[in-house]
């Protein structure tokens, strides 16, 4: 927040003397009135707690005709905003530490590396990005900086397991509202960003391979971003997914010595 002495400048407190003061002991006058309410428990120096100013004119005098939300109202919104963000791309709380910043790269993950961050940023020009190999080699970890990057910019992301997301979807069969089947569905169907994390170690049942077949349609179709994780090699991918995956997507196998991910960030 910036400092009282500089919000002054753009605004006028909506506690303040009616008319702006003239002369130099009015001046005096307002700043003791300020300064007693400051110190009255108030939380915000610039409105003084109502929550709303009056914005200064061209000319430095200020509107009376009309109040802008204070900046300590603008920050506690972007606050909130943020915080419901977070709560929809559904993280597991380790992954809120798995970034970019604090990926251990080496030559074995680079390319793997820069095609993250390339979706991350909208410049990968694929809808689709797997990346494939055995346990611990830094998967999960790439996949969820993507997310947490897209997070920082205060754009939508999803993240899912991939066997709890469709448990999750045969329990909203049994759910209204927004737990219902449809709701949490199509929120996976249009999400701007999806990472579905350990495809393949679903059950592998008609009814969940046909629903992850229609999610990546649906995507693929919808030029939609999605990032894969998996251990199975590819050819042991389901056909019509596999086949999506490689046609409209980049695979890439992480096949180094196994990942440890920076100190402070296990």
């Amino acid at each position: 927040m910036k400092a009282f002495s500089e919000v002054l400048n753009e605004y006028l407190p909506s506690e303040t003397l009616a008319k702006i003061p003239q002369t130099p002991e009015q001046k005096a006058e307002a700043k003791k009135r300020l300064d007693a309410l400051r110190t009255a428990g108030k939380k915000c120096q610039v409105c003084l707690d109502t929550g709303f100013v009056y914005p200064r004119k061209s000319d430095g005098k200020p509107d009376f005709t009309r109040t802008i939300p204070c900046v300590c109202v603008r920050e506690e919104a972007e606050r909130r905003k943020k915080e419901r963000i977070l709560a929809y791309c559904e993280l597991p709380e380790k992954g809120k530490q798995m970034t970019f910043e604090s990926f251990r790269r080496s030559p074995d993950t680079e390319v793997a590396y820069q095609s993250c961050l390339a979706m991350a940023e909208g410049t990968l020009d694929k809808t689709f990005l797997t990346l494939m190999g055995q346990s611990n080699h830094g998967k999960t970890h790439l996949g969820v900086a993507v997310c947490n990057y897209r997070l920082k910019q205060d754009k939508l992301a999803k993240y899912a397991y991939v066997p709890f997301f469709l448990d999750e979807l045969r329990n909203g069969f049994k759910k209204d509202g927004d737990e219902s089947y449809m709701s949490r569905y199509n929120i996976f169907l249009n999400v701007p960003l999806l990472m579905l994390d350990d495809l393949g170690t679903e059950n592998d049942t008609p009814w969940a391979q046909e629903h992850l077949d229609e999610l990546i349609d649906y995507r693929l179709m919808h030029k939609l971003s999605t990032v894969v994780t998996t251990n199975l090699p590819f050819k042991k991918l389901p056909f019509r997914i596999a086949s999506r995956l490689k046609r409209e997507g980049e695979i890439l196998v992480l096949d180094g010595p196994e990942f440890t991910p920076k100190a402070g960030n296990k």
